[in-house]
């Protein structure tokens, strides 16, 4: 239950938040561009924080679930995956989005992985949390790993297990660029006679960055950084006097438990990350742009009129015809 301070910093918020919005010149905009090429970390939390993907004893089953799912969206959009780790109530996925399919290869991914995991579970409820998902666009100019460093070592960071390549769920620590590897169809989800193939495999792109390294000389530097993450980790936690859940204990987490801790309430969503500060920065001015001339093609649009909408509309172009600008080269 949240304390007296918790629920005043949760109002405090709130506010800011208020008078932030009513501080802009143009009506608010829920839309955000959608470019070809444009990288992203995916992330979406259970309903309720439930565990939904918990490991428990033996994660076979699940783990050909989601990668399946997985390999099937990615191949019918065009997605290039470039990491994901699933924890027992959220998932990171990093990839690069060719050619700006990003909305509905989330729809397809969390769609399927909805109803294959109440298959499994024998249940019939929403797996994924009614809230805004929390997606991070990169910058182009950011050739950093520290992305992928993060999903990877998510459980870590979690106090899980000691070492990213100990988590039992579904992961990719440990494909090389340019692996490969091949997932069955669920029996639980779909039909043999259905249309989809018996096996789908996926392949792990490397991103684009460090264009000087070669693809094991980049998943080298990778690891390196995934085990100085690693360390720093278990210093911290050794200085807390914490110690790792470990396996045997991973192995007992039920799917319909959740997390005891505290979660803020009416916190900003970033819809950017980068390694650098000054990288996001420079993009904010850009989206109030992009904002403010989609807000004006809305009201002409509502107005019966003639609306031009900017490039990067996604929804309005695929569901509504609207007519949108070409994006600069």
């Amino acid at each position: 239950m949240a304390t007296s301070e918790q629920k005043q910093a949760s109002a405090a918020r709130r506010a800011k938040n208020r008078a932030r919005g009513q501080a802009r010149d143009y009506p608010r905009v829920r839309a955000r561009p959608i470019y070809p090429g444009s990288r992203y970390k995916v992330n979406r939390r259970c309903a309720g924080q439930l565990m939904m993907f918990a490991p428990e004893a033996n994660p076979t089953e699940l783990n050909n679930l989601i990668g399946y799912c997985l390999a099937r969206a990615a191949a019918l959009y065009g997605v290039q995956i470039h990491a994901s780790l699933w924890m027992s109530n959220h998932h990171h996925t990093d990839i690069t989005d060719p050619d700006a399919n990003f909305g509905a290869f989330k729809q397809l991914l969390h769609s399927l992985i909805a109803r294959g995991r109440n298959a499994q579970l024998v249940r019939d409820d929403s797996v994924w949390s009614g809230a805004r998902p929390c997606d991070t666009q990169r910058p182009a100019d950011d050739h950093s790993l520290v992305d992928l460093v993060y999903t990877l070592t998510n459980p870590v960071k979690d106090g899980l297990v000691k070492w990213a390549r100990l988590w039992p769920g579904f992961t990719t620590i440990g494909w090389r660029f340019g692996e490969t590897r091949t997932f069955k169809r669920p029996d639980c989800l779909f039909d043999e006679e259905g249309d989809m193939p018996e096996e789908l495999s996926l392949t792990l792109v490397r991103p684009p960055v460090h264009p000087e390294l070669d693809d094991d000389a980049l998943y080298d530097k990778l690891m390196a950084e995934v085990r100085q993450r690693e360390l720093e980790i278990q210093r911290s936690m050794a200085a807390q006097n914490r110690r790792f859940m470990g396996l045997t204990k991973l192995a007992r987490q039920s799917w319909n438990k959740a997390p005891k801790t505290f979660k803020k309430r009416f916190t900003v969503a970033p819809k950017h990350a980068a390694s650098i500060r000054e990288l996001v920065l420079a993009q904010l001015p850009r989206d109030r742009e992009w904002e403010k001339k989609y807000a004006a093609a809305r009201a002409l649009l509502l107005a019966g009129k003639p609306a031009l909408f900017p490039a990067g509309t996604y929804w309005m172009r695929r569901f509504a015809g609207v007519d949108v600008a070409p994006q600069a080269p």
